[in-house]
């Protein structure tokens, strides 16, 4: 039983399904009393008897994962019972993997961009990135800072005042 839980929880951490619970009933991992009282209620199958030992499998685990990743849906206990009824391993292993997937937080498409600062004079820089390549003809550029430079000389006039 310990090495079953101990299997969820590093389960649990590879599909990134261990927090996200917004019960706050719900533990972040099931122990022994979870899986007994999960068991009760037809969870999750009973485990194989040897001896005076209950032995859990490969399945078991399958069951435990998707309970959870219901629960991360915010499913009751007995929604979850009715979907996982009668499910193939190869059934609850798809269901705990779309979860996952769907769970995981979307990251952008976030590109870096690179700058080269050019100091023209003290105190006037000019930003350009790396990726520009011109496409004014220079005569046409040159007016354009050069209108720049007016508007700026222009406004600075107007804040002295």
């Amino acid at each position: 039983m310990e090495e079953l839980c101990l299997e969820v929880v590093r389960c649990l951490e590879h599909y990134g399904l261990r927090d996200g619970v917004s019960d706050q009933r719900v533990s972040a991992a099931p122990d022994a009393r979870t899986v007994r009282y999960y068991t009760s209620l037809g969870l999750i199958d009973r485990p194989t008897i040897v001896g005076r030992q209950a032995r859990y499998g490969a399945r078991h685990l399958l069951q435990l994962l998707a309970i959870r990743a219901l629960q991360v849906q915010d499913m009751s206990l007995a929604d979850i019972q009715t979907r996982l009824y009668g499910r193939s391993e190869a059934e609850l292993l798809a269901l705990i993997e779309a979860v996952a997937t769907a769970h995981q937080p979307s990251t952008p498409d976030i590109k870096p961009v690179v700058w080269h600062e050019i100091t023209i004079e003290p105190g006037l820089k000019l930003l350009v990135e790396d990726s520009y390549t011109p496409t004014l003809e220079p005569a046409l550029l040159q007016a354009r800072i050069m209108a720049a430079m007016a508007a700026l000389k222009k406004s600075r006039t107007h804040t002295n005042k």
